[in-house]
């Protein structure tokens, strides 16, 4: 009976080293399964950041050429703008000018006609 106790025991003692060995083969494994996986993710996230800068770049380059468009139009609009309204300015003086050299003309005593 002693025998055939440590005959059992001796197969349940290797069949847990078995195991054991195995679970860490597993590990192991999962382990550099896990290692290659992140590896490619951070290969992909990298190339993803990369790809999402340069499309920002493109993105800020455009806008900024609007920007610079906008400007030059917004620009134009304002000196189209100020030269009328220097041509009007100019326009009113002239015409209160001639008002103003009437109103002396009416003002200056006339002399009668002998």
């Amino acid at each position: 009976m002693d025998q055939a106790i440590l005959a059992l025991l001796g197969v349940i003692i290797t069949l847990i080293l078995y195991l054991d060995r195995g679970r860490r083969a597993d590990i192991a494994q999962l382990r550099k399964e896990m290692q290659a996986g992140f590896a490619k993710l951070r290969e992909e996230m990298q190339a993803g950041f990369a790809k999402l800068r340069e499309e920002m770049q493109a993105g800020f380059a455009k806008l900024r050429e609007e920007t610079h468009q906008g400007d030059a139009r917004l620009r134009e609009e304002m000196q189209r703008g100020f030269a009328q309204l220097t041509e009007m300015i100019m326009d009113l003086v002239s015409r209160v000018g001639r008002l103003e050299g009437r109103a002396e003309a009416v003002a200056t005593p006339t002399e009668p006609s002998p």
